[in-house]
């Protein structure tokens, strides 16, 4: 075994190597090689440290069924978030349906789980109106969602962001919930969906992205109807629809406590998405859009 650089900061032995993106090294730490071959003479490198960013290539940059608009159908529909006051794009966020969002408000933001107060400061559900059209590849397979990825301060943690996007493009993913990945439980909202979508530099936190990777990974959002390449599976309108979860209470007349009550109970949870969905519609008129059924199918996906 000989010993190779990476870089100035991180070098170690190997069997062999060669100069580029090295595939096997995690996603975050996937810069250049330029495996110049150490010596005894040579300085020791330094420890290693993590790169100020990534460098991949597109996602299967030889893969011609990703260069080309594909034949896949293109759904329009809403998509809904869950948000604190701050005001910022819907990419590299995880949103849902109306049903899937109620349930993430119920579980994870004013149940007390996390402490006093409203979890991540959130206090009103944003509404989208979104266009998607899944790739090639993704449609050969017989789906129009890829599996739905985490998404954390913009960074995507899983599952298999890296193999999704170099086999399906930035693919728009969907879950039902109580289907994998999350939550594989029954939530009591027995029509809750999650979506991810994948924008620019995906693999990298809001506050430390770079303009290189936002130029290597450019992620799927695209301005008007996607084509379904790789790199524009998804749009969005942002007309300003939003209700606050102060609303939501007044509307329905209900403290905070009984609105989120019976947790367990599958009509009473339905009661509250239809308290939500009512106030949109007196807000900004009819849903009228229909939902696309989310067809993500593991084994078809990782097959």
């Amino acid at each position: 075994r000989k010993c190779f650089a990476k870089n100035a900061f991180y070098a170690t032995c190997l069997d062999s190597c060669h100069p580029g993106i090295h595939w096997s090294d995690p996603a975050r730490y996937r810069t250049p090689w330029s495996c110049e071959e150490l010596t005894s003479s040579a300085p020791s490198p330094s420890p290693p440290s993590p790169p100020s960013s990534p460098s991949p290539s597109p996602p299967a940059a030889d893969d011609p069924l990703l260069q080309k608009p594909s034949n896949a159908q293109v759904f329009t529909f809403y998509m809904y978030r869950a948000q604190s006051s701050s005001t910022y794009p819907p990419e590299n966020v995880n949103t849902g349906n109306l049903a899937g969002i109620m349930w993430y408000i119920q579980n994870e933001v004013v149940s007390g789980a996390y402490g006093d107060g409203n979890h991540y400061g959130i206090s009103r559900i944003l509404r989208y109106k979104v266009k998607t059209k899944a790739t090639q590849p993704l449609l050969n397979k017989g789906m129009n969602f890829g599996v739905r990825m985490a998404f954390d301060s913009g960074n995507c943690t899983g599952p298999s962001c890296q193999f999704s996007w170099e086999t399906y493009g930035y693919n728009v993913g969907c879950n039902k919930l109580g289907d994998y990945p999350f939550p594989k439980f029954d939530t009591h909202y027995p029509d809750g969906v999650w979506y991810s979508l994948p924008g620019k530099c995906p693999s990298m936190p809001y506050y430390s992205k770079t303009a290189e990777c936002e130029k290597l990974q450019p992620g799927g959002m695209c301005a008007g109807t996607p084509t379904g390449t790789a790199d524009c599976t998804w749009s969005y309108e942002d007309s300003g629809e939003q209700i606050t979860l102060d609303e939501l209470y007044e509307h329905s007349h209900q403290s905070k406590s009984h609105f989120w009550a019976h947790s367990q109970d599958d009509a009473a949870n339905s009661r509250k998405v239809a308290s939500a969905r009512a106030l949109f519609a007196e807000k900004y008129g009819d849903d009228d859009l229909s939902e696309p059924p989310c067809d993500f199918s593991f084994n078809k996906f990782y097959r």
